[in-house]
């Protein structure tokens, strides 16, 4: 999968505020009932997408 276009558009598209609400929206989907394993595959594309934004996720996502 090729995760180029996503990464760009996180990196050099998204200001702060947007990114802040991105990660916000998504560990809010997250959290409404999503089993372990599709979490965890979840949180690893958007770590492929941009590793800073989906640590960001995984950290609202488990409580941090």
């Amino acid at each position: 999968m090729n995760f180029g276009q996503p990464g760009t558009m996180v990196r050099e598209v998204l200001d702060d505020a947007a990114r802040d609400r991105l990660v916000d929206n998504v560990a809010g989907h997250l959290l409404g009932g999503v089993s372990r394993p599709v979490l965890d595959r979840a949180l690893q594309y958007w770590r492929n997408i941009d590793k800073k934004l989906g640590d960001r996720i995984a950290k609202k996502v488990n409580g941090g």
